[in-house]
C-alpha cells in the first residue's frame, strides 16, 4: 500500500537531558529513549536496565547517570510498535494519519567517545495500522486499549488527557539496523538528502513533526522501505 502520508518525529534522549543515543563505528546504534517522570510510575513502568541492547547487556549505560536508574519513556517502542502523544501540536498531526501512512522517527545520535556534536539520524518507522484517542480515562489503563499497553503512556500510573497513539503494522514496521544520517550538527537537513525528502532547513526537536510534501511521499516512502 503506497502511502499518502509521512510525517517525521524527532525522538529519543537528547542534550536537554545530558545525552545521547550511541552511533557504532559499523553505523548501528541504540535506541534510547527520554527518562519518564519518577512521579508517575506504576507497577507497569520500565526502567533503562530492563531495555535490552542490541548489542548485549541493557541500555542502562548509555544513560546520563543521574536517569540511569530511574524509569524510560520508551516511546515509540517497537515490540508491538506504538507512539503516543497528548500535546496539542503533536496529536494533531497523528491523527491525520491513516492506515498504510508512515510515521518516521529520527533521533540525536554520536559515538559514545565524543563529547560534542548532535547530528540527527533516522532510526524507525511505522507503517500506520491505526490511530487512537484515547477518551476514556477511568479505569486506567482501560481494557479497550490492552493491544496499546507496551506504549509509555499506558505504562504510567494515570492517563494523560488528549492522549492519541499511533499503532503500526507489525510486519511492516521496524526499528532500523543501521543509522541514516539526516542530518548536520547544526541539525540543518542535509543538503543531498533536500531534493529526495523534499524538505529543508532545522530539524531540530520541536513541537511538532514535519510532513514530507505529496508529491515526495512515493518515492520517500519507497526508500525508506528499502533501507
Amino acid at each position: 500500500m503506497t502511502p499518502t502520508r509521512i510525517l517525521l518525529l524527532r525522538v529519543g534522549m537528547d542534550l536537554g537531558y545530558g545525552g545521547l543515543g550511541p552511533l557504532f563505528p559499523d553505523g548501528t546504534f541504540e535506541y534510547v529513549p527520554i527518562p519518564d517522570n519518577p512521579k508517575r510510575v506504576s507497577p507497569r513502568s520500565v526502567y533503562f536496565s530492563q531495555i535490552s541492547g542490541r548489542r548485549g547487556g541493557t541500555i542502562e549505560g548509555f544513560v546520563p547517570f543521574k536517569y540511569r536508574a530511574g524509569p524510560a519513556h520508551w516511546d515509540p517502542e517497537f515490540e508491538t510498535f506504538t507512539y503516543g502523544d497528548p500535546g496539542k501540536n503533536k496529536r494533531q498531526q497523528l491523527l491525520q494519519l491513516k492506515n498504510g501512512d508512515m510515521l518516521v522517527f529520527h533521533a540525536g545520535l554520536r559515538p559514545p567517545e565524543e563529547r560534542e556534536g548532535s547530528k540527527l539520524y533516522f532510526i524507525g518507522y511505522f507503517v500506520i495500522n491505526n490511530v487512537y484517542e484515547v477518551k476514556d480515562l477511568e479505569p486506567w489503563p482501560p481494557p479497550t486499549f490492552k493491544h496499546l499497553w507496551a506504549n509509555a503512556h499506558f505504562r504510567r500510573k494515570n492517563g494523560d488527557a488528549g492522549l492519541v497513539v499511533a499503532e503500526g503494522v507489525p510486519e511492516t514496521s521496524r526499528l532500523l539496523k543501521l543509522a541514516i544520517p539526516l542530518s548536520d550538527g547544526q541539525q540543518e537537513i542535509l543538503p543531498e538528502l533536500e531534493p529526495k525528502l523534499g524538505l529543508s532547513g532545522s530539524v531540530k526537536r520541536a513541537g511538532a513533526g514535519r510532513w514530507v510534501p505529496t508529491t515526495h511521499v512515493q518515492s520517500v516512502g519507497e526508500w525508506l522501505c528499502s533501507l
